[in-house]
């Protein structure tokens, strides 16, 4: 009576375990008919990933298609890598890529024109107009904007109240506050600091600088834009900045800020997430007011690769257009979204973001300014000077001028 018992028992077992084993094996064959789709960014910061990974798995869980994955590639490298790709396998079938970029990949024949598949699909006039240039050229859509920024003030409240300082309006008014918050002391803190680093982070912070003083992306060598050597050559001088500006990068600076080794810092809304996160008191402020406001968009596109998947491209592309999905992985990456009234809705809810939204109004892309990639080398080579040497302001400007006239 046992051994029946237990044979039935077992024969029980064994039919459960095939079953498993062949739900097992049939979710296996489904994942494998999958199309993969594989997308290239060089996000780095760790908010930066979350939002990703929380997109691509959201997306993947809302269908049976199509699976997604992502890969870094150092921004450095990122356009390198695009042209070196010998054979098509071997390329992504999305990029996110910065703004300014798309131009030369449209140019070299690497991107796809989502003119036809976009119709209906999308309205450009729901998106900034700074932000929704990049991806438009002689009339053929070639991506979608995924997020803009910018950046302004963020400052220390409990550092500025001591010291009786309120947020800066002006030149003038920050150029004193970065002066009287510069604490020599031991485990004191600098009044201010921002991004000189080679390449495109150090230029993209001092770019606005520049536009403050009246200069134009259309004449970077008007004669005004020297008042911006100045200003951060004075700053220097009064070790109201530190010369390590020049080796780090806007993340090193949040870290620094959050350490409580600085009253403010240049930075955008990327940085919101770690500073939520650290519990610090930080306020935000615009960007200081001089001749004009000079403020310059930041972010990114997606893009499609030509000869990859657009049809699952766009549909992954459709996934994240949805407001919710926008406003959600905004808020994980501290992004601000490119279509207007998602923008204000989040700036709403968040008030933290108002600045930058409120800021997008006019914010100039540098899409606009002509060879932006010989601009960017010519102010950071003109940062490296101010930070990094002991040149007389007007020798840095001759040179600034050289370089600017080559372009």
């Amino acid at each position: 009576m046992k051994k029946r018992r237990f044979f039935k028992w077992g024969v029980i077992i064994f039919l459960i375990l095939l079953c498993v084993g062949c739900r097992g094996e049939t979710q296996e064959v489904k994942e494998q008919d999958r199309e993969e789709l594989v997308l290239w960014s060089y996000y780095e910061t760790k908010a930066q990933r979350e939002g990703l990974n929380a997109w691509i798995e959201k997306f993947n869980a809302s269908q049976e298609k199509y699976e997604v994955s992502w890969e870094y590639i150092p921004m450095s490298e990122f356009i390198k890598e695009l042209s070196m790709v010998v054979s098509e396998s071997s390329l992504p079938d999305l990029i996110l890529v910065d703004n300014p970029d798309m131009y030369s990949l449209v140019t070299t024949g690497l991107l796809e024109d989502l003119t036809d598949r976009l119709e209906g699909r999308i309205s450009k006039e729901d998106y900034y107009d700074e932000v929704w240039t990049a991806v438009e050229y002689e009339g053929a859509v070639y991506g979608v904007p995924f997020c803009c920024n910018n950046t302004a003030i963020i400052y220390n409240k409990e550092i500025l109240a001591e010291a009786g300082i309120e947020p800066p309006e002006t030149w003038e008014e920050f150029r004193k506050a970065a002066k009287v918050l510069s604490v020599d002391e031991v485990d004191g803190h600098y009044g201010f600091i921002m991004s000189a680093a080679m390449g495109e982070q150090g230029a993209f912070q001092f770019m606005p600088w520049l536009l403050s003083t009246g200069a134009t992306g259309e004449n970077l060598s008007d004669p005004r834009a020297r008042e911006a050597f100045s200003l951060i050559n004075g700053l220097v001088k009064e070790n109201s900045i530190p010369n390590d500006c020049m080796n780090w990068s806007q993340t090193d600076i949040t870290k620094i800020f959050i350490d409580g080794r600085a009253a403010m810092m240049e930075n955008g809304p990327w940085a919101l997430p770690e500073l939520e996160k650290s519990g610090i008191d930080y306020g935000i402020c615009s960007f200081p007011v001089h001749t004009s406001q000079g403020v310059v968009v930041g972010g990114e596109s997606l893009a499609v690769l030509k000869g990859k998947n657009a049809d699952g491209a766009v549909e992954f592309i459709d996934f994240y257009r949805q407001e919710e999905v926008m406003k959600e992985i905004s808020s994980i990456m501290g992004n601000v979204s490119p279509v207007r009234s998602v923008a204000e809705k989040f700036a709403e809810e968040n008030f933290k973001y108002r600045v930058f939204v409120e800021q997008m109004e006019y914010a100039v892309s540098r899409k606009s300014i002509k060879d932006w990639k010989n601009v960017c080398k010519v102010l950071s080579d003109s940062l490296y000077q101010l930070f990094g040497g002991n040149q007389p302001i007007e020798e840095i400007w001759q040179n600034y001028i050289a370089g600017i006239s080559e372009n």
